[in-house]
């Protein structure tokens, strides 16, 4: 069995939030700079000579760059402390953000503590920068101070502080809010293959009843299929996503077993060429379709007809996408239209699903379409996803035999 490593404290606490808090500092260090500086211009007589915006600016980037520094490097010694040994810490951190590790007592300290560790010395850093530069006026030098530079200091950390914690709490919400998705999706699924493996199972077990006695080979190739069928569905139920193969494996045996029931009224055709067989997608997309063809197109029509199935690959916008098609000669969108049952039924509720699973994995860079098949004859759905790392030729569509 694999199992996957657990995340390092690093990896938990550091990474998902480094690249936020570095390119924020400069961004902070500007949007001060401008407003120190419209306060000194707003409050001086034009004789006077102030600090210039790179002097704010190189102020502001210091202070923000010590306070990341040592105060990220003592709340990573404090966070890493309690992710290890406190197990709400890790819950509060999955639910609320990098904010919400430390208890509230502890991050209060720390904050305080960072500002009068932080503070002074991002002022005498400033001060050394002066100096060396040689930008000190008797001006400068009669208005600066280290409370003066405190107050500024403590008014723009509980600015970007504030601001970035609202950041991250709206951040962990849409997250949540995503898996809650996802969980509803699931579930979805789960329901959709509990309403469709018993009518099928029930259907396929009658059928083997019946041949037992007069086919007993045809019931024994029958009961092979249903195995491999059930052991898939299975295994298909615990992923998120598995290879195009393993998915057209599955459907091939829910058409063997269709085949065996409906005899030579179903005629199958399928082209999915090898080179798109390790493409991974969700499971339970192609067999929805393929039920729905089947029950609500060509069982429904004394002669049966055609199902034919195809997968392609596509290049739209420079992005690679894997096109699959499931096509019946059956009575068509129009005719099962005119039955209500059917509309409310498992055929509905199954593309409904569908729909609400491309949504989750793919966002907008899925479609789902189904439309009436060439000639106004049966129904052709049809799936269009992302197929990323496929390296196979751009081949044409293949057409369907005719029925």
């Amino acid at each position: 069995m694999q199992t996957t490593a657990s995340p390092t404290a690093y990896e938990a606490l550091i990474k998902p939030n480094l690249v936020r808090l570095l390119i924020q500092q400069p961004v902070w260090a500007l949007v001060f700079s401008a407003f120190y500086k419209s306060l000194d211009m707003a409050n001086r007589s034009e004789m006077e000579q102030h600090f210039g915006y790179w002097q704010y600016f190189i102020a502001n980037l210091i202070a923000s760059g010590t306070a990341l520094a040592l105060g990220g490097l003592l709340w990573f010694v404090l966070a890493r402390h309690y992710w290890l040994n406190d197990p709400a810490a890790r819950v509060r951190l999955e639910n609320e953000g990098m904010y919400a590790v430390l208890p509230l007592p502890v991050a209060i300290i720390h904050a305080l503590a960072m500002f009068i560790v932080c503070a002074p010395l991002s002022y005498w850093i400033w001060t050394l920068y002066m100096d060396w530069t040689g930008a000190w006026t008797p001006l400068l030098l009669s208005i600066t101070n280290l409370k003066t530079s405190m107050v500024f200091n403590a008014f723009a950390s509980i600015v970007v502080f504030s601001v970035d914690i609202f950041r991250v709490r709206a951040h962990m919400q849409r997250l949540r809010a995503e898996k809650a998705d996802r969980l509803h999706v699931e579930a979805q699924l789960q329901r959709l293959q509990a309403q469709m493996e018993p009518h099928m199972l029930f259907n396929t077990l009658a059928n083997l009843h019946a041949l037992i006695e007069t086919q007993p080979a045809t019931a024994q190739d029958m009961l092979a299929h249903l195995i491999d069928y059930l052991r898939a569905t299975l295994s298909a139920s615990r992923t998120g996503a598995l290879p195009l193969r393993e998915e057209m494996d599955r459907v091939m045996d829910y058409l063997s077993l269709m085949q065996i029931r409906m005899g030579p009224r179903l005629q199958v055709s399928v082209d999915v060429p090898d080179h798109l067989a390790d493409v991974t997608v969700p499971p339970m997309l192609v067999q929805p379709l393929v039920e729905n063809a089947i029950k609500h197109g060509l069982d429904p029509q004394p002669e049966g007809g055609w199902l034919h199935i195809s997968a392609s690959r596509r290049v739209h916008n420079g992005q690679d996408q894997l096109e699959i098609v499931v096509r019946d000669t059956g009575q068509g969108l129009q005719a099962a239209a005119t039955k209500p049952a059917q509309k409310d039924g498992h055929g509905g509720f199954g593309l409904q699903c569908i729909r609400s699973r491309l949504e989750t994995s793919y966002g907008s860079l899925a479609r789902f379409s189904i439309d009436a098949g060439p000639d106004q004859i049966g129904t052709m759905a049809t799936l269009l996803l992302p197929a990323h790392g496929l390296q196979a030729p751009v081949l044409p569509p293949t057409n369907a035999p005719s029925p």
